[in-house]
């Protein structure tokens, strides 16, 4: 019993930071999406919109679990 309440508070741990991780990489993608707005990079913003759409989905799962 002892062994799976350690075990739970480990992921619990290894989650957070995950999610931390998620949104330290979500806001500097937003950051870098803006930036390749104003320089009309379209290609690249489109190839940042869908890794932060990615992103987003992975936090949605991870909150919803």
């Amino acid at each position: 019993m002892v062994t799976t309440t350690a075990f739970q508070m480990v992921e619990s741990i290894k989650n957070e930071r995950t999610m931390k991780q998620n949104v330290n990489e979500i806001s500097m993608l937003q950051y870098r999406i803006k930036r390749y707005q104003t320089m009309r990079k379209g290609t690249m913003c489109q190839v940042l919109k869908t890794r932060l759409e990615k992103l987003l989905a992975e936090q949605q799962a991870q909150v919803n679990n």
